[in-house]
């Protein structure tokens, strides 16, 4: 028994007791998983792994098997759509197929006093193939406050909607947000959204959560596609609001980082070129927060972020070969990597620089060069406003590229941009650095107030204490307070 929860339990047992029930008596914390995988030995052969690599391997997909709500997409019922009727498949994006309207919360590590929602609803991928795709919705206890008066007073009301595009948290069905039990970020953002008062809309990404077709047809993730993203993020937002036409504003505010950091930018371009695709979601948008946006893709170029990309670019580029960027070895690690649905860590683990996976000249094929533009955002037009958040020591996605970026995007294109940098903040940290910040500029938008700083503008967040007397990074983790065989919970993946 662990001995610091004592005292408290004595406290607990002495006022139950007072009131003539029956206490439980306190279990121990269980440090098992909720899971068994382990790697076969024509697997392992295939990866060329070491044994003590497949050790590795093995713990870390327990570990992430562990995390899943229900089982994961693929024991959930709620990510099948293949038994939809054919007369009932969708004609167009941004329609739900399916609808929880009360998701079960008991699964999922999400605060007291909020609730969940989740949809499958149609989208469309680069190519503009109409496909499902999932999302969920976090519901506050009370909607946000704003001009003085509460949104939540009556039933009627609704709460003021935050879209918000997450970073990496995977590559297959079981990396969807919606199937995690902290929803992936937990209290970074969504969290503190919805105890703020908002309702987070929250797409999943094509690919991730739904892998199905209602045909019956294989979705993969487009991963760093940023404007495929931005489409899943707007018609999701669209399915939302048909569903929850009372609950939610039509006014909405985009929260992106990493990986979603470039999607909202992508979808502040489509927004910006005030095409008619989206002009009914285009009268609601109040600006954008945009953290750690990569917008350089191949600033990072280790063989496991490069199969991420490479191991459904066929589907964009049918002439794409796998043997194109990588070795053979390379090419048979990315065959188990799709068997074993890895997460970023296996893929870590898998692609060490043990051995050579990625050919030298993969960076000087045509397909290297025209992904770039698929997934860079910047130097387009864009709907503002928008807050860009970026810490200064981010390894992930460098100050200075993000600097960069936004000083050549404002420059040809003049508008309401600021970029936020974090002194010393990493790629999650600065999140955590300016959530003031960023949750007053979202408050400042539903109250239709003018930027602080019109124009292109560049500020720092000062830290109220000196900056190196602060904890750096996060060095721990919640764990699971359910049964013994939901023990852990990690709010992200790095």
């Amino acid at each position: 028994m662990v001995t610091y929860l004592q005292p408290f339990v004595a406290l607990v047992l002495g006022v139950t007791l007072a009131r003539g029930q029956v206490a439980p008596a306190p279990t121990t914390q269980s440090t098992g998983w909720n899971s068994s995988f382990e790697l076969s030995p024509e697997q392992v052969k295939l990866g060329n792994l070491t044994s003590d690599l497949a050790t590795v391997i093995n713990t870390i997909t327990n570990f992430d098997r562990s995390q899943l709500a229900n089982g994961g997409a693929h024991e959930d019922g709620f990510y099948n759509v293949q038994s939809l009727p054919k007369g009932q498949w969708p004609t167009e994006p941004g329609k739900t197929i399916k609808l929880q309207k009360f998701t079960d919360p008991s699964p999922f590590s999400i605060p007291a006093k909020t609730a969940m929602s989740r949809i499958v609803y149609s989208t469309t991928n680069a190519n503009g193939t109409l496909i499902p795709a999932s999302a969920y919705i976090l519901w506050p206890y009370q909607a946000k406050i704003l001009g003085g008066r509460s949104t939540n007073h009556t039933a009627g009301s609704s709460a003021p909607v935050v879209l918000w595009t997450h970073g990496t948290s995977g590559f297959y069905a079981n990396g969807a947000p919606s199937t995690h039990r902290g929803l992936f970020y937990a209290d970074l953002v969504p969290f503190a959204l919805a105890e703020a008062g908002y309702a987070v809309v929250a797409p999943d990404y094509a690919g991730l959560g739904v892998d199905t077709s209602w045909d019956g047809s294989h979705i993969p993730h487009q991963y760093f596609v940023r404007e495929a993203g931005a489409h899943d993020a707007l018609n999701a937002l669209r399915a939302a609001q048909e569903s929850f036409p009372k609950h939610l504003t039509n006014d909405y505010v985009v929260m992106g980082h990493s990986q979603g950091g470039a999607v909202a930018w992508g979808l502040t371009e489509i927004l910006g070129r005030n095409e008619s695709t989206f002009g009914d979601v285009m009268k609601g948008y109040r600006g954008a927060v945009i953290v750690a946006p990569p917008t350089d893709a191949f600033a990072v170029s280790s063989g496991g972020f490069l199969a991420w990309i490479a191991k459904n670019l066929d589907q964009i580029y049918p002439s794409f070969n796998l043997s194109d960027w990588f070795t053979p070895l390379g090419v048979d690690k990315i065959k188990l990597l799709n068997q074993v649905e890895g997460s970023q860590m296996v893929t870590f683990a898998m692609f060490g620089p043990e051995a050579p996976t990625v050919q030298p000249d993969w960076n000087e094929t045509w397909y290297a060069k025209s992904f770039e533009q698929l997934a860079n955002p910047g130097n387009r037009p864009f709907a503002g406003p928008v807050l860009v958040v970026q810490g200064t020591a981010d390894p992930t996605v460098a100050y200075n590229t993000t600097k960069n970026t936004v000083e050549k995007t404002c420059r040809r294109y003049p508008g309401d941009m600021e970029l936020l940098a974090v002194p010393k903040g990493s790629h999650f940290a600065a999140i955590n650095a300016a959530k003031q910040s960023w949750l007053q500029w979202i408050e400042n938008r539903f109250e239709y107030l003018p930027v602080a700083k019109r124009g292109c503008v560049q500020s720092q967040l000062d830290s109220f204490l000196p900056v190196d007397h602060y904890q750096k990074l996060p060095n721990s983790f919640p764990l699971w307070a359910g049964k013994s065989q939901w023990s852990y919970e990690l709010p992200t993946a790095l």
